[in-house]
C-alpha cells in the first residue's frame, strides 16, 4: 500500500513519471521531500513557485486521504514504483505510472502476459477473429489486458470470461468511473476473474488526453500485444508503437485492401512495426511459449530440426541456435556469402519451418 507522501507526489505540479524517478533516486523517498525547508527546494527546482509551494504547502493531502479511504473500503491494491511488488513490467518502461491501483483477485505478475487491442468501429471479421484469437490463446496460459472500450477491447474481455482467461481492463479513469458506463457490469465480472487497474484517482472523468496515456500502461504490461482492426489514426496504433519503444513484440492481423477498419493493422505489417498474425501458433514461435505445464500444447514437442537441412541452410540454422536471432545485415557478413544466396536460403528456411522472420529482417531459429 502507497503512503500519504507517494500519493502526494502525484499531486505536485510540474513533477511527472520522469522528474519523480530521479528525484527519488537523489533524494530517498517521497516523505524526505515533503520535510524539506524552503531554501532546500530552492537548490533543487530553482524558480519554479507553483511546484516549490505545492510541496510547502502540502494542499493535497486532504485528497489523498480520501483516496486512501476508499481504496481501503472497495479493496484496491496501490503500487509506489519503488515498491519490490510494483509490477516488473512496468519497471522496464521510462515513463512509467509513479502510482498504480489495482482491483481484482488476479495478478499482474503472470508468466505470460498478452494485450489484445483494436478497433471501437469493429466488423464481423473482427469479431471472429478476436474470438478465435483468445481461443487459441488459452492454450498458450497466458493472460489478457485490455481497455474496456467499446469494440475489440470489450469483445476480448467478455471472450475471456467465457473461456476462463484472466483478464485487466486498464482504464482512462478513477475506479469510482467506469467508461463507458455500459461495461460497468463487465467491469465488475472481471474483477472475480482479473481485475481493474488504472493510474487515476477517483472523480477522474474520461478525459480524451488520459486514453493515450493509459495506452501506453496496456503496452508496458504486457508481453506481446495483438491488433485486431484498427484505424490509421486510431488508439490501439498508438499502442503497438509504444510496444515497438518498449521492446515488446507486435502482431497484427491482415485484413482485405481499402478496408478502413484494416489500414492500420496492414501499415504495421508493411512496415516492418509488427509480425503478421495469419496462424495464433506464429505467437508460441515468436514467444518461446510452446509448451505450458498446465495445457495441452497447440505445438509439437521440440526437435532438431538442423538434421535435415544442408550447406548453407545447416550453417545458417546452428549459427542462429547458438547465437539467438539475427538481423540479414549481420548473416550476410557471419555466414559469409552474398545476398541472393543467403535470402534464398532463409526463404526456404522460413517454408519449411525451421526459422521465423520477424519485422526489421531479423531471423531466429525454431
Amino acid at each position: 500500500m502507497v503512503d500519504i507522501f507517494q500519493l502526494a507526489l502525484t499531486k505536485v505540479s510540474g513533477i511527472g513519471s520522469r522528474t519523480a524517478q530521479e528525484l527519488i533516486k537523489h533524494i530517498g523517498s517521497a516523505r524526505e521531500l515533503f520535510e524539506m525547508n524552503e531554501k532546500d527546494l530552492r537548490l533543487i527546482f530553482k524558480n519554479k513557485e507553483k511546484t516549490i509551494q505545492d510541496i510547502i504547502s502540502k494542499q493535497m493531502f486532504d485528497l489523498c486521504e480520501k483516496e486512501m479511504e476508499f481504496m481501503q473500503k472497495y479493496n484496491i491494491r496501490s503500487y509506489f514504483f519503488t515498491d519490490k511488488d510494483y509490477p516488473s513490467r512496468l519497471q522496464q518502461i521510462p515513463d512509467k505510472p509513479l502510482c498504480l491501483f489495482v482491483q481484482g483477485n488476479g495478478s499482474l505478475e503472470y508468466p505470460r502476459v498478452v494485450s489484445v487491442v483494436g478497433s471501437r468501429n469493429y466488423s464481423d471479421y473482427g469479431r471472429l477473429m478476436t474470438e478465435q484469437i483468445i481461443e487459441e490463446l488459452q492454450s498458450l496460459g497466458v493472460i489478457v489486458i485490455s481497455g474496456l472500450a467499446y469494440g475489440i477491447d470489450s469483445i476480448a474481455h467478455v471472450c475471456c470470461l467465457n473461456r476462463n482467461i484472466a483478464t485487466f481492463a486498464v482504464m482512462g479513469t478513477g475506479m469510482d468511473s467506469i467508461y463507458p458506463k455500459e461495461h460497468f457490469a463487465l467491469s465488475q465480472q472481471m474483477l472475480s476473474q482479473g481485475g481493474l487497474v488504472t493510474e487515476y484517482f477517483t472523480k477522474t472523468r474520461p478525459n480524451p488526453y488520459n486514453f493515450p496515456a493509459r495506452n501506453r500502461i496496456i503496452a508496458g504490461l504486457s508481453d506481446a500485444v495483438i491488433v485486431i482492426e484498427a484505424s490509421k489514426t486510431g488508439g490501439a496504433l498508438l499502442t503497438a508503437k509504444l510496444a515497438n519503444d518498449y521492446d515488446r513484440e507486435v502482431f497484427a492481423v491482415p485484413g482485405r485492401m481499402n478496408d478502413k477498419n484494416s489500414e492500420g493493422c496492414n501499415f504495421l505489417i508493411e512496415s516492418d512495426r509488427a509480425n503478421i498474425l495469419s496462424d495464433v501458433s506464429i505467437i508460441g514461435k515468436i514467444m518461446s511459449w510452446n509448451k505450458h505445464s498446465n495445457t495441452t500444447s497447440l505445438f509439437r514437442p521440440e526437435t532438431d530440426k538442423g538434421k535435415s537441412l544442408t550447406g548453407l541452410e545447416k550453417k545458417i540454422y546452428y549459427y542462429l541456435k547458438e547465437n539467438g536471432e539475427k538481423d540479414i545485415d549481420t548473416l550476410l557478413i557471419d555466414m559469409q556469402t552474398n545476398a541472393n544466396d543467403l535470402s534464398s536460403a532463409l526463404l526456404n528456411m522460413e517454408l519449411c519451418d525451421v526459422i521465423i522472420s520477424k519485422p526489421g529482417r531479423i531471423y531466429k531459429a525454431l
